[in-house]
């Protein structure tokens, strides 16, 4: 019986070693993404100028609400940023042959999507903390504010857009463009259908969106009442963290299967 724990110890240990080492990959992976990709066109037109554009829009020239504006800016720019560099990465890398070498490392293919996510989360956060300081500024006159709830709220969203994104990338295609055809396919029908700007009470389908959660806690934040009721917060949290394991194993699962078409 001793023999069996202690080999189980052994073998339980060795996981756990397999794991951190991995997670550092990841890490890797992640500086090596955020170097080259960050500054990609396709990037830039899908995380930083089409935010910009989208917020005319949707405000010149209507009467909004400091909280609705507040928030509606955030979460846009929190989801465009979030899966902007993810669905650029593998068709890129698959195009200069850079993949097929990345793979005949010892990290597995999880290991690489979570660096993805590593990657993506950082590069959403970083840029949507420029119009919540800009919001907090000029914005929020009145408003009482509670910045750890608006910015945990932005942490776990960030890591369920970025899920999303490797969704967007699992195709096995070489060329880039082809996944800015399918992000603007897929992402904005999501932002037109969530309440960016005004009550999320105004619009019943936004809660199929993702984008729709993230706003609700911010609202919150910015010390609107949930739209969800008395236990709008805790709503709020458990459907994102249900996006976010749902695309996270979604994209395992699809990218295992699209893997080998990418050397073809």
């Amino acid at each position: 019986m001793g023999e069996i724990n202690k080999e189980f110890l052994i073998a339980k240990k060795s996981r756990f070693n397999n794991f951190k080492t991995q997670i550092k990959r990841s890490f890797i992976i992640t500086k090596k993404d955020l170097k080259i990709y960050y500054n990609k066109p396709p990037v830039l037109i899908q995380g930083i100028f089409f935010p910009v554009i989208l917020f005319f829009a949707f405000t010149i020239g209507r009467n909004i609400s400091p909280i609705y504006l507040n928030s509606g800016i955030i979460a846009m720019v929190l989801f465009l940023t979030s899966t902007s560099l993810g669905p650029i990465i593998f068709p890129w890398e698959t195009m200069r042959g850079t993949f097929e070498r990345l793979t005949t490392c010892p990290v597995s293919i999880k290991t690489i999507l979570i660096g993805s996510i590593w990657g993506s989360f950082i590069y959403g956060l970083l840029f949507s903390s420029i119009p919540l300081v800009l919001g907090v500024i000029f914005l929020s006159s009145g408003l009482v504010i509670n910045y750890f709830l608006i910015i945990a709220g932005m942490i776990i969203a960030s890591l369920v857009f970025s899920s999303f994104s490797l969704i967007i990338s699992a195709p096995p295609t070489r060329n880039p463009g082809n996944t800015m055809i399918l992000q603007i396919i897929i992402k904005f029908p999501l932002l037109f259908i969530s309440p960016l700007f005004m009550p999320i009470a105004s619009i019943p389908t936004a809660v199929i969106s993702p984008i729709t959660y993230c706003l609700d806690v911010i609202n919150v934040g910015l010390g609107e009442v949930s739209a969800f009721g008395s236990f709008g917060l805790i709503i709020d949290i458990l459907v994102l963290l249900g996006f976010g394991f749902g695309f996270l194993f979604l994209a395992f699962a699809i990218h295992q299967k699209t893997l080998e078409k990418r050397f073809k």
